[in-house]
């Protein structure tokens, strides 16, 4: 194997590259990167056998093959190196770098012991927008469980029907919801629930450009192309809680919040708010909201804004590090808050956008 590239191109793929390969797991040549020159086109892949990612960069190709070789090595190798020509050269179980008067010589393995990308059927695609699938996940992200003995909140809930794409994701304590409507090409609907890490890599394939993202689910895996970029990754298996059911139904009272008047005063209060708990208590009332907490022999805090409000009075506890990822996430300058008492889920919404809903459980004063 033989070929030419530019730097930079090279560059961008390892960078992709080496943060799917797994330095740590239990089979060693997945802490690799498999190279694979042909045709004018070099393919990197690399695995940690629950994500894959691979990508194809324009090259000069001398001779064909397929080698893998440490991926995190040979990203710090080329990020040091200056723009222009890389030449690799893989012989007698090396891959011989040279860039101007730079050589390295790095050791390889065979690429007949590297797991292969699974192959699909390309006519089953779906192509969804991709700056829809990042928003998406910039406004359900945050709630995925970080609990790892519950495997089924550990991801995204994702689901593609006829008219409609919906994201949900919860951790037992916050729920945040978002769907999205229009013809997405399916006939039944296509569920899957992706992991968190993969929820991540997702985003950045989705962020990358405006064009768009084709999405199939296959087997017990989901795949995401952009381009020359594909994204495949292993389903987590089990049943997505049923979240329509936590979904509050009656709530008899209202508050219009301005959005970054709330949040700054909340960072302010939780300054000194209990540092295991990080409640906050908040009252109600006649157009106005109170924030207080309780550091113990830290001190106390308390604040007030002006709100629309439409109830009786009410004090309810509320994690302020929930509200403030729910409010980062709401675009609107206004929030909705439904309430029905102090031991019922808070439910926030956003004025503008009705695809978009958080739930947020209180906490006992």
């Amino acid at each position: 194997m033989e070929f030419t590239i530019e730097r930079d191109e090279f560059y961008k793929g390892l960078q992709r590259a080496q943060g799917i390969a797994s330095p740590k797991g239990s089979i060693p040549i997945l802490a690799n990167v498999l190279i694979d020159a042909d045709g004018g086109k070099v393919t990197l892949f690399a695995t940690n056998l629950d994500i894959g990612l691979k990508g194809s960069y324009d090259a000069t190709v001398a001779t064909s093959g397929r080698v893998t070789v440490g991926a995190k090595k040979l990203h710090d190798i080329v990020r040091e190196l200056p723009s222009g020509p890389i030449q690799l050269r893989a012989e007698d179980d090396r891959l011989r770098v040279s860039a101007g008067k730079s050589r390295f010589n790095l050791a390889t393995e065979p690429a007949d012991q590297f797991p292969s990308f699974p192959e699909y059927d390309e006519s089953n695609l779906i192509t969804l927008e991709g700056g829809m699938v990042n928003e998406m996940i910039r406004k359900t992200g945050y709630a995925i469980s970080q609990d790892e003995t519950r495997l089924t909140l550990n991801g995204a809930f994702f689901e593609v029907a006829p008219d409609k794409v919906r994201m949900v994701a919860t951790d037992g304590h916050r729920l945040a919801y978002i769907h999205r409507e229009g013809a997405f090409g399916v006939k039944t609907p296509v569920k899957a629930i992706i992991a968190r890490k993969a929820i991540g890599e997702l985003s950045k394939l989705a962020g990358e450009s405006e064009e768009g993202l084709s999405f199939l689910l296959h087997d017990n895996h989901v795949m995401f192309r952009r381009g020359s970029l594909t994204l495949v990754v292993r389903l987590i298996e089990g049943a997505f809680p049923n979240y329509e059911q936590v979904i509050p139904k009656n709530h008899q009272k209202e508050a219009r919040i301005p959005k970054d008047t709330f949040l700054r005063a909340l960072r302010r209060v939780a300054t000194l708010a209990d540092e295991k708990s990080h409640m906050v208590r908040l009252t109600f009332g006649d157009n106005s909201l109170t924030l207080a907490s309780e550091g113990g022999e830290v001190g106390e805090a308390r604040d007030e804004i002006d709100i629309a409000y439409t109830g009786d009075e009410m004090v309810i506890g509320l994690n302020a590090l929930y509200v403030m990822d729910l409010l980062g996430a709401i675009d609107d300058d206004t929030v909705r808050f439904k309430m029905q008492d102090s031991l019922s889920p808070v439910l926030a919404l956003a004025m503008e956008d009705e695809g978009q809903m958080c739930i947020v459980m209180p906490m006992r004063l």
